[in-house]
């Protein structure tokens, strides 16, 4: 039979790796990526917007509330859209 040098402390770093896998995987293109969530409340800006975009919030396209956001915020935000009920922009945005 042919012995393997260190076998014990092989199979005791596998049995660690197998009860937690995150502690020893090398972050990768494979990694799922981390998006948190915020609200930009507009309060005083929002019969300013709606004049300056010709349309009322309701309306406006996601592409424009990203703009919003941006400008607002300093955030480049993945998805955005208006909350009527809080009169609010509900985004969410990916963290690095």
């Amino acid at each position: 039979m042919c012995e393997i040098p260190n076998e014990d402390e092989y199979w005791e770093r596998r049995r660690e790796e197998l009860e937690n896998p995150r502690a020893f995987r090398r972050p990768g293109a494979w990694d799922e990526p981390v998006y948190k969530t915020g609200s930009l409340f507009l309060d005083d800006e929002i019969e300013k917007i709606e004049k300056e975009r010709g349309y009322p919030m309701e309306e406006l396209y996601e592409g424009d509330l990203l703009e919003i956001v941006e400008e607002q915020e300093g955030i480049a935000a993945d998805s955005a859209e208006w909350n009527s009920n809080y009169g609010c922009i509900d985004y969410r945005y990916r963290v690095a």
